[in-house]
């Protein structure tokens, strides 16, 4: 039976690839959540990152993903638009 040999290039090449595979998989939550909530920017941005943070760590993807679904999550202030005046007039 032959040995198998793998250079330093190729483990590099294998494990970035593998991480970005994570990466893939787990940026698919936030892209989905945000998708449904409406939240697009976030939706993509935490696809993406996910996907960058994967190559370099699969750790570093899930926190991402954790970051971004909690900014998904989050919820927004209530904002009413007023016409400048603070005070209302009787």
């Amino acid at each position: 039976m032959e040995q198998i040999r793998m250079t330093y290039q190729d483990a590099i090449l294998y494990g970035t690839l593998i991480g970005i595979a994570v990466g893939f998989v787990l940026g698919l939550i936030p892209l989905i959540l945000g998708l449904i909530r409406r939240k697009q920017k976030y939706a993509l941005l935490g696809f993406i990152a996910s996907l960058i943070s994967g190559a370099i760590s699969g750790i570093l993807s899930l926190i991402v993903v954790a970051i971004f679904v909690w900014l998904i999550l989050k919820k927004t202030p209530d904002v009413h638009p007023t016409d400048g005046d603070s005070t209302e007039n009787p």
